[in-house]
């Protein structure tokens, strides 16, 4: 089979947020590199950072100095790093922390230099001080692609592109990928000298989510298959309170929980009270998820095929209060906002949100792979058992400016690698096998199937029978999704064939999560253990580590987290 060869200095998989950032700062860094940017959809029209709200964390005195808004001059980049910390719940990497709060103000500034507007300042929930500079994705990408453009043909963007598997050359070296041309259905072969993931988290991997169909677990999975460590992949964060179905232009993000919205159970009870009886429905996403999903499967909350759902109203407040809401305003529909004021209440539940664990990446966003780097939600350590709001736009815009700047000094001086046939043969007919198939299950179905399982038992509640069950049928899963058909002949965009791709991967994704989880013998942040309801401090201070060992098979272990300057009170 002919292979379109494609040859490059470096290699971005993902364009988006943390991607965009890679491309420019190879190009600031080395004035001679040229960047390959590839998108399984279209620049700034697809991946994570579109649907970004979006709040974007930087030290309220540094904003106050760099923005000229009106922030609170007692923060400083250390206090933002205890906040990170403190609501991480004291697992987070503290040096990659420091690495965050100390590069953020500079990268947020740059992409508002660049063209992103800035149409505020909030404090969420977790935030002792105003950190988010609101904005949206859309403003954010708008900034990147402004910056992008000035590059002109240094940066190669190739939209529509399914990068499938990593390539390591005989030095052990990351050198290339193969990939499926989505427009033409013709398999490629990239050849460079390093490669930055940015492919995001693996959000679609469960039943109700915020993110977009692209993000199933791609970069988490072709980093395994080539060796790369991995960190706290049982720490998956669930956005509350979801809405189930309204005529919204987001249907998954609901402003009414930021806006007084009340959490009821069956019973009329609002159950937060015994999650957080302080902040109740303003409390921090890891707690509103725990405590939503405990009121369904312990009977006071409603089942469906999807998990299930409790209520939240806004009967209580006044017309006008959600009248005069901006985020109401803009998020919904007038006939559906007049319909929720006249409603008792409207279901509300879980959907996953994002993914704090991810691959093992120092200070320079390098891997334990050599010459591959990582950037933005794929990676983990920063942000430990839970992620604050507001800090997701922050790490991407400083990990692709960090990864950038470490691929441009990884290149110099490295000629273009030389990739055997046999290094990459096998994966371009794997790429190929679910056409050629004439029998074996079906790519949508099993989709379901997968995230089913994530849903009922690797999601929010979870305990050791739940994880060892869904262990087992994942090894089932991923054996069927290697010996998957396509019945669609057609080779030119063929979403079933992209679904058959995508099958492995979010099988293999939900696996690492479900082997860390039963590793973590307690309840940490997004991580919450029915049969071990209580935060550990003692025994679990560290850490936990999966990789594929000689024999292939996935090993988990454990070792104490990175505290630098914060340590809980009580150690």
């Amino acid at each position: 089979m002919e292979v379109r060869k494609i040859v490059t200095d470096v290699l971005v998989i993902g364009s988006e947020g943390a991607g965009a950032r890679a491309a420019i700062s190879v190009c600031e860094a080395d004035p001679k590199a040229r960047v390959t940017l590839t998108t399984k959809g279209r620049f700034a029209k697809s991946g994570a950072t579109l649907t970004a709200g979006t709040d974007i964390d930087v030290d309220s005195t540094s904003i106050i100095e760099l923005f000229g808004l009106e922030g609170d001059r007692r923060d400083t980049k250390d206090t933002f790093l205890e906040d990170i910390v403190e609501e991480g719940r004291y697992v987070n990497n503290q040096k990659l922390v420091e690495v965050l709060v100390e590069n953020a103000p500079r990268v947020v500034k740059e992409v508002a230099d660049w063209g992103m507007k800035v149409m505020g300042l909030a404090r969420a929930a977790g935030h002792k001080y105003p950190r988010g500079i609101l904005s949206t994705g859309v403003e954010v990408m708008r900034g990147l692609r402004n910056k992008v453009r000035q590059f002109g043909d240094r940066v190669s963007l190739i939209e529509d592109i399914m990068v499938t598997d990593l390539i390591k050359d005989d030095a052990g070296y990351v050198s290339g990928a193969t990939a499926l041309d989505l427009r033409t259905g013709e398999p490629v072969l990239f050849v460079c000298k390093a490669v930055i993931l940015a492919t995001g988290g693996g959000l679609r991997i469960y039943p109700w989510t915020s993110g977009p169909e692209e993000l199933t677990g791609d970069g988490q999975a072709m980093a395994y298959r080539v060796g790369a460590k991995f960190t706290d992949m049982e720490f998956v964060q669930f956005l509350t309170c979801t809405l189930a179905a309204p005529p919204s232009k987001v249907r998954s993000v609901n402003p009414f929980q930021l806006y007084g919205g009340w959490l009821l159970n069956r019973e009329g009870q609002r159950f937060m009270a015994r999650w957080d009886p302080e902040r109740m429905e303003q409390s921090t996403r890891d707690n509103l998820a725990i405590g939503i999903m405990t009121e369904v499967l312990e009977g006071r909350g409603w089942k469906d095929d999807k998990g299930g759902y409790v209520l939240i109203s806004l009967k209580h407040l006044p017309d006008q209060i959600i009248d005069d809401s901006p985020a109401i305003q803009s998020w919904f529909k007038k006939d559906y906002i007049d319909s929720v004021k006249n409603a008792t209440a409207v279901k509300a539940f879980p959907a996953c949100h994002f993914w704090c664990g991810g691959i093992v990446k120092n200070e320079r966003c390098e891997t334990s792979i050599p010459g591959l780097l990582g950037a933005g939600e794929v990676c983990g350590g920063v942000h430990g058992a839970n992620r604050l709001s507001g800090n997701a736009v922050t790490e991407i815009l400083v990990d692709g400016a960090i990864s950038g700047q470490a691929a441009a000094e990884l290149i110099k001086g490295r000629d273009v690698p030389h990739l055997s046939e046999s290094s990459y043969a096998g994966l371009i007919e794997k790429i190929f096998a679910p056409m050629n198939r004439k029998e074996g299950s079906c790519p949508i179905e099993l989709r379901k199937r997968i995230q089913k399982l994530a849903g009922y038992k690797v999601g929010v509640v979870r305990d050791a029978e739940m994880l060892e069950q869904a262990i087992d049928e994942l090894q089932e899963l991923r054996e069927e999704a290697a010996m998957i058909k396509v019945s669609n002949p057609q080779k030119v965009y063929n979403k079933e064939w992209v679904e058959a791709l995508q099958a492995e991967n979010m099988a293999l994704s939900l696996e690492m999560v479900a082997r860390s989880a039963l590793e973590r013998q307690e309840s940490r942040g997004t991580h919450y253990r029915r049969d071990y309801p209580q935060t550990d401090n003692k025994s679990w201070l560290k850490n936990t580590f999966l990789v594929k060992d000689a024999e292939g098979e996935m090993v988990v272990t454990t070792a104490p987290s990175v505290m630098t300057k914060v340590r809980p009170e009580e150690d």
